[in-house]
């Protein structure tokens, strides 16, 4: 499964030491860690670990044969406090990324002094804990979880790291995938997980330009460097007023 999901077209991999290994298993997975990764790694992708947390049985032996094993990023689960990433950073190296996983509410009320630990360039928010931490009840349109996904986006930002949405579970359901995720990249976030490999085309198409934003981001490049060339800070498109901030968001959007 390893080795097949390398070619899906993932752009991330992540190896899963917590919820997606039986504690039964646990110690041969580790173990196979070196093994794992090189097979995930067969296609290019990036691949990060997803440890238990560090203060659970096994948290600590995750970290060192993460370090060990080479991977380009560690994801930490149920981050809360900085002193535990703290210790997490010193024992992947400084070398190795951590990206946190923002998903209970003590973590979520954190998020901000979180995400500005040296070594953290990546916030990933997890929808399913944060519910069960919280005591919301599952809703399908997410209306819920926008005020904590704005949150941790925002600290993100501020923080000058990257930001990924939490997957859509029910991974049949193709159009909700589709509603969810494009809403995650209309607001800005670099991503989303997905739990099933069939969602990962849906997800780039949903991150990717529309072709109207595409041609209107065109049009904006064209406008604004006309407008430079003569020496003239502000243009005009289709009634709209053009800074230098509208051409920033065009080579951006063209740039995905």
């Amino acid at each position: 499964m390893v080795a097949k999901a390398a070619t899906r077209g993932a752009d991330v991999l992540v190896l899963d030491l917590e919820d997606g290994v039986h504690p039964s298993h646990k110690d041969a997975a580790r173990e196979r860690l070196q093994e794992s990764r090189a097979a995930a790694a067969g296609a290019g992708a990036a691949v990060a670990l997803r440890t238990n947390p560090p203060e659970d049985p096994g948290g600590q032996a995750d970290l060192e044969a993460a370090a060990a094993a080479g991977f380009d990023a560690v994801l930490l689960p149920k981050a809360e406090a900085d002193e535990t990433v703290r210790v997490a950073r010193d024992v992947v190296g400084r070398t190795t990324p951590l990206w946190l996983m923002i998903e209970t509410a003590p973590g979520a009320a954190n998020v901000f002094d979180l995400a500005r630990v040296p070594g953290v360039e990546g916030l990933v928010f997890g929808s399913a804990d944060y519910r069960l931490s919280v005591g919301a009840r599952s809703r399908g349109d997410e209306s819920d979880l926008a005020f904590v996904r704005q949150r941790v986006l925002l600290a993100a930002r501020a923080a000058g790291v990257r930001c990924w949405d939490a997957p859509w579970f029910a991974f049949r359901d193709r159009e909700g995938l589709r509603r969810s995720a494009r809403r995650a990249a209309e607001a800005g976030f670099d991503g989303k997980s997905a739990v099933h490999p069939a969602q990962i085309p849906v997800i780039h198409e949903a991150f990717a330009p529309t072709a109207e934003e595409r041609a209107w981001a065109e049009r904006v490049v064209r406008v604004m460097e006309d407008a430079a060339a003569r020496e003239v800070a502000v243009a005009e498109l289709d009634g709209e007023l053009l800074e230098e901030l509208h051409l920033r968001q065009a080579r951006r959007l063209l740039a995905r």
